[in-house]
């Protein structure tokens, strides 16, 4: 998914991994920030597996993240800390039109299978999804705890600091 970089301020809130649900929430910090951010139209997914990156449906904005992902398939590694700036990602109009309470696989036709391999470096408390383990062009940090990279201007990984719960 071709994704166009705007300045901007990252969305506040808290990227939490329940442990006994195998699973992320995120908290937003300011209600008012968050509805400017999605739209009238309500909101969307990209999916990566079962992981979701919610979408505002006018704004075409990534908002944050949400969903399944299993920590038992998680590989250990060191990837040290990301270098990002933040910002905020839209999908390109050419993308087409989101519609609310769409979940859309980010790879066409690959469904809830195609999750993208997850590293973690407990060292650091980062994980990052990728599509494989090439270098990220650019790092855009879209909410707390959240950087999109991309690679030839398509979402390519997701970098994660979570706050652990059981």
């Amino acid at each position: 998914m071709i994704l166009l970089q705007e300045s901007g301020t990252a969305l506040s809130g808290r990227l939490v991994y329940a442990e006994s649900e195998y699973s992320f929430r995120y908290d937003v910090a300011d209600r008012a920030d968050m509805t400017g951010r999605v739209g009238p139209d309500g909101v969307a997914s990209l999916s990566i597996g079962t992981l979701q990156v919610e979408v505002g449906v006018a704004t075409r904005q990534l908002l944050f993240v949400w969903g399944l992902h299993p920590r038992q398939n998680w590989i250990t590694t060191s990837l040290g800390t990301p270098d990002a700036r933040p910002g905020r990602l839209t999908a390109d109009p050419r993308e087409g039109e989101f519609v609310a309470g769409e979940a859309r696989d980010l790879i066409p036709g690959t469904g809830w299978t195609a999750a993208w391999p997850t590293r973690f470096d407990p060292d650091t408390g980062w994980l990052r999804m990728s599509q494989d383990e090439s270098a990220d062009e650019d790092l855009t940090q879209i909410a707390d705890g959240i950087v999109a990279g991309r690679r030839a201007g398509s979402l390519h990984s997701l970098w994660l600091k979570p706050e652990f719960t059981a």
